[in-house]
């Protein structure tokens, strides 16, 4: 008996080991992830219930990152938190510094580009997503080669998956404009065919300018707009640019299980919004 519970410990202890071995940074990457390492391993979601910008550290955060075996981050410009933390740490790689993925600059309320930035939102764009599961799928199969058919064929699965999604939601007609609360969703706009009208602010946290909101205003596309926002932004805010179609949308997934799932749920609920302000 003893010898049995003595194996069920080691087992136990295996399993969290293992269970830490793979820890990655913000919840969409983690969905990712979670295709890639299906019937494999199960990875550890560092930041639960924080975006990437507002991040509070905790002594557990650094213990999940000594435990673990790979750190997988967006980088400096998403997680400038985790810079300290994981940038010197020789486990961790940042997606936005390994050439995988295809990037924007960002934008200002006006939509012009900003030299020098990086838009980083990057998940949003399908083939930006297939490349992160590819990529997760070679760095697994070089720390536990044994296991490399089952990342590859997951990390084919989900690029299947994820592409012919993407193909179905692709709108043909002519560029639908849009609005948003902030410039979120720029790697939404090639798959839905979408032009970016404007935004009210740079930054979620800043309420746009009575200089901005007159912008809209007088250069609005179409006289009833789709305004994609987080839930909760303000209706003071936003009310002074009617007629709009408010839609609360989170670019984060932070509530979902299914990478895939979340990403349709998105362009459904934005293919919807600028649709709508045809009527």
């Amino acid at each position: 008996m003893s010898r049995i519970l003595a194996f069920c410990a080691f087992a136990f202890f295996s399993s969290m080991s293992w269970a830490q071995g793979l820890v990655v940074s913000t919840h969409p990457i983690y969905l990712i992830a979670k295709e890639v390492t299906k019937g494999v391993e199960q990875p550890t979601l560092l930041l639960q219930h924080q975006s990437g910008h507002d991040v509070s550290l905790t002594p557990m955060h650094r213990k999940i990152v000594q435990d673990a075996n790979l750190v997988i981050w967006l980088g400096k410009a998403h997680e400038a938190p985790l810079d300290k933390l994981l940038s010197g740490d020789d486990k961790s790689i940042a997606i936005l510094d390994s050439g995988i993925v295809s990037t924007l600059p960002l934008r200002n309320p006006r939509g012009q580009a900003l030299p020098n930035t990086i838009d980083t939102h990057v998940w949003l764009e399908p083939n930006n997503a297939v490349r992160i599961g590819f990529f997760i799928a070679a760095l697994r199969s070089q720390q536990f080669p044994a296991h490399r058919e089952q990342y590859w064929a997951n990390a084919r699965a989900f690029a299947h998956n994820m592409l012919i999604t993407a193909q179905r939601v692709n709108m043909k007609n002519n560029a639908e404009p849009y609005w948003s609360y902030h410039d979120a969703y720029q790697y939404l706009e090639r798959s839905l065919n979408l032009k970016f009208a404007g935004s009210l602010t740079d930054d979620p946290h800043v309420a746009p300018t009575i200089a901005q909101i007159k912008y809209l205003q007088d250069s609005r596309p179409r006289a009833k707009m789709c305004l994609l926002a987080e839930g909760h932004a303000s209706k003071n805010q936003y009310q002074k640019l009617n007629p709009i179609i408010f839609e609360a949308v989170d670019e984060s997934m932070s509530a979902e299980t299914s990478f895939i799932q979340a990403w349709k749920k998105l362009a459904d609920q934005t293919q919807s919004c600028v649709l709508n302000t045809r009527k």
